[in-house]
């Protein structure tokens, strides 16, 4: 029986030209058909799966910027959480100092890390008077000058009192607050006095003394305190820069600091305090400037 071919099943593809010429046609298999079937699916599938990938992707990389962002922001947190830490350490550690310094004895002295020796007032005897010759004359303890009121220095009895007894006026300005203790009638204490003055105003020892403490505290900023021996210290504060390094000797009316507004303060002022023997006392017993009566309007 002879062999018959058979003959390839073809598919014939009529085209019509737009110029109104002669239409033609042509023929393709059916089995080239069906691979350009199978490979027009494939590149739509392709395609589909790329957008939907590509979209995953972009929602991904953004989600990654978004994470390192996020990253970087909780560094920079961490990093000031970390510094705020420190200043509240070294914070802490100031004011635990200061009020070590309040009596003034040795074991707080060392407690404070301070050299108990340099600042036992019979090695400054050379440079402090004594002890002994100290305590506050009588005529100190005279009524106080009304609020508001500007303050002139005192200079011609101050030559006639030792060197190391705050009398001299820490600056020129006017007197804002009073000395207030602690009692029945006062509920608010206010434990020195304030004197406003230019901004940047030098601001003077009022007596001879050792520098004990000179660093920013988070409630009188820019402080200074001074130890002039026989229980007293000195306190000057809110300055906007302090002249003079710790563990240092001033002399009576000597620049240590400029007048400012550091801490927690409404404005350029110096708040003034004077310790005796662990305890506030009003400056106005000491300083000439209120005991001679010397105020202007």
């Amino acid at each position: 029986m002879p062999t018959q071919k058979r003959r390839a099943k073809t598919v014939s593809i009529l085209v019509v030209p737009e110029d109104k010429s002669e239409p033609y046609s042509f023929r393709i298999k059916t089995n080239i058909v069906k691979v350009l079937y199978v490979l027009g699916v494939l590149l739509v599938i392709h395609i589909v799966v790329g957008a939907v990938f590509y979209w995953k992707y972009a929602n991904l990389h953004a989600y990654n910027k978004s994470l390192l962002t996020q990253n970087h922001q909780l560094r920079e947190d961490n990093k000031r959480v970390i510094e705020l830490a420190q200043q509240f350490n070294a914070l802490e550690q100031d004011m635990r100092k200061v009020r070590n310094l309040l009596g003034v004895d040795r074991n707080t002295l060392a407690q404070a890390g301070l050299d108990v020796n340099k600042y036992e007032p019979s090695l400054l005897a050379d440079r402090i008077v004594p002890a002994a010759k100290t305590e506050v004359p009588p005529p100190f303890r005279l009524a106080a000058a009304n609020s508001h009121h500007y303050l002139m220095p005192a200079k011609n009895r101050s030559r006639t009192l030792p060197e190391n007894i705050p009398s001299l006026l820490p600056v020129k300005g006017f007197l804002t607050q009073d000395f207030q203790s602690d009692g029945w009638f006062s509920p608010r204490t206010h434990s020195g006095i304030d004197i406003v003055a230019k901004k940047g105003t030098v601001i003077r020892a009022a007596g001879a003394g050792a520098v004990i403490f000179a660093n920013w505290t988070y409630d009188l900023g820019n402080l200074i305190i001074i130890d002039h021996g026989g229980g007293i210290l000195s306190y000057y504060g809110h300055n906007q820069r302090i002249l003079v390094p710790e563990r240092s000797y001033v002399k009576k009316g000597e620049p240590i600091a400029l007048l400012g507004s550091s801490g927690k303060s409404s404005g350029p002022h110096l708040h003034f305090e004077i310790w005796k023997d662990g305890v506030p006392v009003d400056p106005k017993e000491f300083i000439l400037a209120f005991s001679e009566n010397i105020t202007a309007n």
